[in-house]
């Protein structure tokens, strides 16, 4: 009752300016996680609004409003993931910390060992991660996470591949990325931020990346990370 209470003080102005952006995202969580209810999903982007008042204020004073709109389009697709994965916990019988995430940085360590198949690389990797470090919801199963980084790399196109695998595997610098791909990117920065990208793009086959922490500071940021 008091969230509903906090959703219906919002301002109508905002209520009508982010509708149409609150349908679109309720219904593509809806479809991503079936067993959730869409009307509950957009009340919890509704809750949003009501919770992030600061965060909004200080968007609209520091940024034009298509910038603006991306970083509250962002927030709610940050908070439609939390809600999903903790809603679709309870209705499948498991706890929600036992979510497992492929993180970018884990991703990019084990990358050169398993796509060149150089067992001393991964070792290495291991080793600098510390042997002991499990997954909540795994084994710690070195392999497996291997075999599940080489199919999501499976699954990108040839240039994303040969990105990937130069930049990332043999460990090649910016500029000689730039000039290995034939790039049609004007400069060497662009092509490393296309390796990005691809990289990105594993995470995302992965099982795609976290929610975020989403405070609502009237200083400081908010910790955004990076989400499809």
């Amino acid at each position: 009752m008091e969230d509903a209470g906090r959703i219906h003080r919002l301002k109508e102005q905002q209520v009508n300016d982010y509708y149409d952006m609150v349908q679109q995202i309720a219904s593509e969580y809806r479809n991503k996680y079936s067993m959730v209810d869409r009307a509950d999903i957009e009340q919890e982007l509704w809750l949003w609004f009501a919770e992030h008042p600061n965060n909004i204020a200080r968007w609209k004073l520091e940024q034009d409003e298509k910038s603006c709109d991306k970083l509250i389009a962002k927030s709610l697709r940050n908070a439609a993931l939390d809600y999903c994965v903790k809603e679709k916990a309870v209705a499948e019988g498991y706890n929600a910390m036992d979510n497992f995430w492929y993180s970018k940085d884990f991703v990019k360590m084990l990358i050169p060992g398993v796509l060149t198949d150089n067992w001393e690389k991964l070792e290495t990797a291991m080793t600098n991660m510390g042997r002991s470090t499990k997954a909540p919801s795994e084994s710690g199963d070195w392999m497996a996470y291997g075999a599940d980084i080489r199919h999501a790399f499976s699954k990108l196109d040839e240039i994303e591949q040969n990105l990937v695998f130069l930049f990332y595997a043999q460990d090649v610098d910016s500029t000689q990325l730039h000039e290995d791909t034939n790039s049609e990117r004007p400069t060497a920065k662009a092509t490393a931020m296309a390796a990005n990208r691809a990289l990105n793009k594993i995470v995302r086959n992965l099982g795609g990346f976290p929610p975020f922490k989403d405070d609502d500071n009237e200083e400081e940021p908010n910790d955004m990370q990076e989400l499809p």
